[in-house]
This record gives structure tokens, C-alpha cells and sequence, in this order.
């Protein structure tokens, strides 16, 4: 009994010294590049995210944006008065005028605030899947090797260095799954209110697990129909725990992100667009569903720098096969709520990585699983034994080499992710090399392009449209976006330039306005950048269909001016769209 009692505890030492040095690694991966295009912003989400949360000490809380709820600008503006108060204290900050010529002169310690703390968040989620993969399987070794899955996924560890919605929206659901497996064992009443208040948590950060309704009620009746249970069914232990974690799903939503409810329209017409997004794509050329693009996206993803399959993609695969030949209680569970969100996004016409992601964890799960019984069942075959311990031996070679190809493949991408992207190289060639005051054309995607400042006259022009009602945006108010601007022309430096943007969205349509190099030409346009994040839009059979205007003008550009620069991405060295700079004689 002794000696049983101390190679548990050696055992259970082993594991929490083995999932220490995994959380170590992931916070490493997740912070290494985490300053990546700093000062200069060219991730899409992280803008929006850091201006609302920073408009929101403008006094008004209504995000007036709906395309993802806002509890995830409200932890980070919860960040930033953390951060003007520390200022204070320390005399960084004399006054909130202060703070805001930093945020306008250079924002870099705003996202790094941001970033750091979604790298965090990256890190808690790889120990919650490690907590669930021991709850669900009552093993330690699923829970690291489904950890360490995530923790080296190329694209998990990109997102987690920033400012999305994504990591957090992950981290409530393992949470949430936790307390739904302590359902089915248990059945008691403080697991369903928690899984409520995560689910709620989680669909204040992203609507989709508003779903995990669906897993908590599939957990409530399997418990209610196991053996001791099934004697005592009655209505109301039907409905009510289910009833109660619905009610405290709904309540943690409103006080995560209230304006849904109390800026209903505006809320209900994001639906809409979302809806129509889904159905036509970002730039309305999308036909067709993605069915096939998340089981794609399991074994080829752009993120695979070394390989061009992800064995990964094999390991969740097997780990969905074992689980259906197993068809536990549990299995059903895990599954359930990665392929309810397949279902609704496989039906848009466009699929991403960051969709698939709320899939990735309980595919690291049973694949785990499926890896540590596999190897379990061939070590424990009496028959034929030197073959089993050989087919045991090269299953975990097989997983320790996956596992070494996709942190090689992640320490690439933080390699690059450390190094300057095309539209940084650019800018750093404009500077040089153009004057200024010069006046340059650019797309309207200020994130896909090289991000220059406008001169004083540029920004009392915009001062003045919004004060008058001829500007607006979706995300601010006009009177919040004059104030803006009047804060960032205290920053303007030396080096700024008249800037002529062409193009724009509405809805999900590019609008033609700029698209002509006589005008350009009129307006005294000397320079052209073009960003091959924009280019690309109008680049196929149905965009020319679509967008006659900008192909032909694209055409045109390439054919008639003279070329000054490119900046090409290097897979080794440099991310980013090309970029061109072009001379208008």
C-alpha cells in the first residue's frame, strides 16, 4: 500500500510538473511577435475593439456596434483606467490630456495592454482544456496532450497575440464545459447556474455560445435517465435546472454586453447584416456554402510553413472516429456543440480559421483521447507483444513528431511576427523617400494599407464634416469622432501627408467613388499605394463581374505608371500584403 501510495504521488508530481512547463510554453509562444506592426495597426478587429473601449470614457457606454457584443471592450477599457490611474501614480500621466496624446502620438502601450492580456487568456484556456480533459476522461495524460495540441496549433497561438474576441469566447466555453460534464455525473443545481453564467460570459464576447444551451440540456436528461435517476422524472426536474441555466445564460449576457438589449435596433439590424454577410461574403462575391472548407482547414491551413499538411489535422480526424466507435455519454457532449456552430457557419459562403476555432479544443480533446487509449490498448495485448510494444512505440513517435513539427511551424510564425511587415517596410520608404505634404492616393482599407499621418488641414476638414452632419460611421457617434480628431491634431508629426483615399464599403458592397486615374490627376494626386489585401477583392471571374470600375482601373495602373517600389512577403522573414508604390505623372 505504501509503495502504491508513493508512485501515485510521483506520478500525480510528474503531471503538475509536465503541465507547469506547458503553461510555461504557451505563454511564451503566445507572448513572443506580441508587439508585432506596433505602432502601426493592421490586424482588422483590434482597431475596433481599442477605439470603443476608449470612447467609452467619453462618457457613453453604447458601443453603437453589434457585429460581436462588447464584454470584451469593457474588460479592456476596465484595463485602460487600471492603466491611467497606475499613470498617475507614477506621474506618466499628468491629466487625462495626457493619456490621450500618448494613445494619438504612439498607441503602442494601449494594444500591448490588450495583446498581453489576450496572450493570458491564450494561456488559462490551454489549462482549462488540460482541467476538462481530466474531468471528461479521468486522466491527466488526455488533459497535457490536448493541451500541448493547443498550445502549439499555429493559428491558435496567432490569434492569442491579438486584441479578438476569439481566445476569450474559448476560454467561458471549456469553462461552461466543465460544470455540463459535472452535470451529467452529478446533476446538482450549482452546476447548471455556472454553466449558465459562462455560456452567458461567453455570448457576451461572441454570440455563438448561446448554444451551449443545447449541450446543458443534453447533459440534464442523460443524467435524468441514468439508472439511479430515471425512477424519479417529473416535469418540473425535466425543465427546471435547464430553465435555470437558460435564466442565468440570458442574465450574464445583458450585464456582459446590456446594449444589446437596450439598443434592441441597432442590435437586431447587425443580425440582419451579419445574416447577409454570411450569405455573400465581406465583399458580396461570395457564392455557395463552406461545408468543405472547416475539414479542409483541419489538415491545410496558410499557418503551415514547414509542411504543407497539418498531421494535426490527422490526430483530431482519428480522435472523431475513435469517439464515434466509443459513443460514450461524453462523446456525444464534446461533439455536440463544435458541430452545432458547423452547422450555421458551414452554411455561409465563406469559411475561416477563426470560425473553425471554437471546434479545436474538443478536437485536441478526442484526439488526445483517442492517442492515450490507443496506445493503452496496445501496450495491455498479451498476444504477438513485441508488436504491440512496437505499435505502442510508434504511435507516440508519431504524436511526439507532430507535436515538434507544429511548435517548429508556430516558432516560424512568431519568428515572423517579430520581424517588419510589407506596410511597415513601406512606410519607412515613403518617409525617405517622398516629401511631405505630398499628396498620395490610397485604398480605403486603412489596415490592409501603409498607415501615413494626414496633415493639420486634412484633419480640421474632417472635424468639420462631422460637426456638420456630412460624415458619420457606424462605430461613433459624429460628436465622438469630432473630438477625436481634435485629440489627434495635437499629435501630428513632421512627416505628414495629404492623403486621397478611393473606394469605401457600404454594407457589403465596395463603392466605386475615386476609382479613375484622371481624377486622381485632377485632385493632384503625385503617388498611388496599392495593397494587395484590396487588390485581391477584384481579382476574380465573379468580382469582375461584380466590380467592373476597379478591375479596369487596376488595369490601367499596372499599365500606365511607373512603378517605385514593391514590398513582397517573404515566408521566412516578413509577413504582409504587397504593397506598390506607384508615380503619377
Amino acid at each position: 500500500m505504501t509503495v502504491y501510495r508513493n508512485n501515485l504521488h510521483r506520478t500525480n508530481w510528474t503531471s503538475s510538473l509536465v503541465l507547469a512547463g506547458l503553461i510555461i510554453l504557451s505563454l511564451l509562444l503566445n507572448l513572443w511577435g506580441v508587439t508585432y506592426g506596433l505602432p502601426n495597426r493592421y490586424y482588422p478587429d483590434e482597431g475596433r475593439i481599442v477605439n470603443n473601449a476608449l470612447a467609452f470614457g467619453l462618457g457613453d457606454l453604447n458601443p453603437h456596434y453589434f457585429n460581436y457584443p462588447a464584454l470584451s471592450m469593457y474588460l479592456l477599457f476596465a484595463l485602460y483606467i487600471l492603466y491611467f490611474i497606475a499613470g498617475q501614480l507614477t506621474g506618466l500621466f499628468a491629466s487625462a490630456t495626457d493619456f490621450q496624446l500618448l494613445f494619438f502620438s504612439d498607441p503602442s502601450s494601449f494594444y500591448l495592454i490588450g495583446r498581453i492580456a489576450n496572450a493570458l487568456v491564450g494561456t488559462a484556456t490551454v489549462a482549462l482544456l488540460y482541467k476538462l480533459g481530466k474531468e471528461t476522461f479521468r486522466d491527466r495524460k488526455i488533459g497535457i496532450l490536448a493541451g500541448a495540441f493547443l498550445a502549439t496549433l499555429p493559428y491558435y497561438v496567432f490569434l492569442s497575440h491579438f486584441i479578438v474576441t476569439d481566445i476569450l469566447q474559448t476560454l467561458f466555453i471549456l469553462a461552461a464545459y466543465i460544470f455540463i460534464i459535472r452535470i451529467l455525473r452529478t446533476g446538482k443545481l450549482k452546476n447548471y447556474i455556472w454553466a449558465g453564467v459562462l455560456a452567458g460570459l461567453g455570448t457576451a464576447t461572441k454570440y455563438s455560445p448561446g448554444v451551449l444551451i443545447l449541450p446543458i440540456a443534453l447533459a440534464h436528461i442523460f443524467y435524468l435517465f441514468s439508472r439511479k435517476e430515471k425512477e424519479r422524472i417529473t416535469f418540473s426536474r425535466l425543465v427546471f435546472p435547464v430553465a435555470v441555466s437558460g435564466f442565468f445564460l440570458v442574465l450574464l449576457f445583458f450585464i456582459g454586453s446590456p446594449y444589446n438589449f437596450l439598443d434592441f435596433k441597432n442590435f437586431y439590424d447587425s443580425l440582419e447584416f451579419r445574416s447577409h454577410l454570411g450569405a455573400v461574403g465581406t465583399f458580396g462575391t461570395r457564392v455557395g456554402t463552406a461545408w468543405l472548407v472547416y475539414p479542409r482547414l483541419m489538415f491545410y491551413h496558410s499557418f503551415t510553413i514547414l509542411n504543407r499538411l497539418d498531421p494535426l489535422g490527422f490526430v483530431f480526424f482519428g480522435g472523431l472516429i475513435w469517439a464515434a466507435f466509443k459513443r460514450r455519454r461524453e462523446d456525444l457532449l464534446l461533439v455536440l456543440y463544435p458541430l452545432t456552430i458547423y452547422l450555421m457557419v458551414g452554411s455561409w459562403s465563406f469559411g475561416s480559421y477563426r470560425y473553425s476555432l471554437p471546434f479545436i479544443p474538443f478536437f485536441a480533446l478526442l484526439g488526445a483521447r483517442a492517442a492515450v487509449e490507443a496506445g493503452q490498448a496496445l501496450k495491455e495485448k498479451i498476444d504477438q507483444a513485441n508488436l504491440s510494444r512496437a505499435l505502442a512505440g510508434g504511435l507516440n513517435g508519431f504524436i511526439a513528431l507532430i507535436l515538434i513539427l507544429s511548435l517548429a511551424n508556430t516558432a516560424l510564425l512568431n519568428r515572423l511576427l517579430s520581424g517588419p511587415d510589407t506596410r511597415t517596410r513601406a512606410r519607412e520608404w515613403v518617409e525617405s523617400n517622398i516629401p511631405p505634404g505630398s499628396r498620395i492616393a490610397m485604398e480605403w482599407d486603412t489596415e490592409a494599407t501603409v498607415q501615413l499621418w494626414e496633415t493639420p488641414d486634412d484633419i480640421q476638414a474632417k472635424i468639420r464634416a462631422y460637426e456638420s452632419g456630412e460624415a458619420e460611421t457606424i462605430h461613433h457617434t459624429s460628436e465622438q469622432m469630432a473630438e477625436v480628431h481634435r485629440m489627434r491634431l495635437e499629435a501630428v508629426p513632421e512627416k505628414n501627408y495629404r492623403i486621397t483615399r478611393i473606394g469605401g464599403m457600404d454594407g457589403t458592397r465596395v463603392i466605386t467613388d475615386g476609382y479613375s486615374l484622371d481624377r486622381l490627376r485632377e485632385d493632384g494626386v503625385e503617388y498611388f499605394l496599392t495593397s494587395g489585401e484590396v487588390t485581391m477583392v477584384f481579382s476574380g471571374d465573379r468580382a469582375r463581374e461584380i466590380y467592373p470600375e476597379q478591375f479596369e482601373f487596376y488595369r490601367r495602373v499596372k499599365e500606365e505608371l511607373p512603378l517605385l517600389a514593391v514590398f513582397h512577403p517573404h515566408p521566412l522573414s516578413s509577413r504582409g500584403p504587397e504593397i506598390r508604390i506607384y508615380r503619377l505623372d
